[in-house]
């Protein structure tokens, strides 16, 4: 059986309604959450079916193009509550931080071949429930915007099945967004949010396939997490030069990158760090393969954007922005051959 993402405790009766419910004009976030008054549970209706799978080790769905799998969502309220106009957002965010402000956008292919009514092509995931509502736009940004689909919950037990459908693949998105969650959010007839849940999911073309690769990363994957990483600091370099070298005795990959100092780059954990102090310098990072480069550029990207948000000089920012423009530049020129798996997997 899988465990139940959920969160219990015990109502302690405090009525007062926190901001932090009320998401208008707010991003989207994929971070679970439960009111003390409320339990909720989401979980895959079967972990295996006719075009999908949910991996137990990874905590995480795969399943191709326009196959159907179902969600049940389960809701315990206090008595403070009435069970009437309760419903269950769904709505697919991009898990990467530095692209959790944009919307994900339906590729030109898969929707010049979609028949679907004009005003749901725009929306990735469709609900085949007899009950549901269309919400949003496809460039929506804050979270009342996005596009998303609404069901109603069964006032007597305060529990749905949701069966949803995929219209595009991750590999359709832009290569910041490949990293995807559903995000199932409990609300009332107020649109206040008293639940989120998250299940990671990746939808791809062969889902068997790319479920394993990410459970059992290749042998030579998982030698080179065994290899030390190169790291040197260039000092006196301009921020904004770039170079790739390819040894083909070895065959190895040099990427280096420009951010702020070097040990920014290494660091995990940007929750307390201080404003930057900018000091341009180019980093030689000796890397296994392309993919790895790619990722940790995007890590970079990432840990850069945070300090854009913490930013309060605007030449701060434009410097910072100047910096992330030049790692997307380069990460964008590197072409990884998809030999084993999707070019999304997260084999690292």
């Amino acid at each position: 059986m899988m465990p139940a993402l959920s969160q219990r405790s015990t109502p302690d009766m405090k009525f007062s309604l926190s901001s932090s419910l009320n998401p208008a004009g707010k991003y989207p976030s994929s971070e679970d959450f439960c009111h003390d008054d409320v339990v909720c549970t989401v979980l895959p209706s079967s972990t295996q079916g006719s075009g999908f799978i949910y991996s137990q080790k990874l905590k995480k769905l795969f399943l191709k193009t326009e196959s159907t799998c179902s969600f049940d969502v389960k809701c315990e309220l206090s008595g403070l509550f009435s069970t009437q106009g309760w419903f269950v957002r769904v709505m697919l965010v991009s898990l990467a931080p530095e692209s959790q402000h944009e919307s994900i956008m339906r590729c030109h292919n898969h929707l010049a071949k979609d028949k679907a009514p004009e005003h749901i092509k725009e929306h990735v995931v469709r609900c085949k429930n007899v009950r549901h509502e269309y919400v949003g736009t496809g460039n929506g940004t804050f979270f009342e915007d996005r596009c998303a689909v609404l069901v109603p919950l069964d006032p007597e037990d305060l529990s749905v099945k949701i069966m949803l459908q995929f219209m595009c693949q991750n590999t359709c998105f832009h290569p910041n967004q490949r990293r995807t969650g559903l995000v199932f959010t409990l609300e009332n007839d107020q649109g206040h949010i008293w639940a989120r849940r998250m299940v990671q999911i990746k939808i791809c073309i062969n889902y068997r396939r790319d479920m394993q690769n990410e459970e059992n990363p290749p042998v030579a994957r998982r030698t080179a997490k065994n290899h030390s990483t190169k790291l040197t600091s260039v000092a006196g370099l301009s921020g904004n030069g770039s170079k790739r070298r390819y040894t083909s005795k070895n065959n190895r990959y040099r990427r280096q990158v420009s951010t702020g100092h070097a040990h920014e780059v290494m660091q995990s954990d940007l929750s307390h760090s201080p404003p930057p102090n900018l000091e341009p310098c180019l980093v030689d990072i000796e890397m296994p393969n392309l993919r790895m480069a790619k990722r940790l550029m995007d890590i970079a990207i990432g840990m850069i954007s945070t300090q854009v948000l913490r930013a309060n000089d605007p030449q701060t920012k434009a410097q910072l922005m100047q910096h992330i423009a030049n790692i997307r530049h380069k990460r964008d020129m590197l072409v990884v051959n998809n030999s084993q798996c999707s070019v999304d997997s997260d084999l690292l």
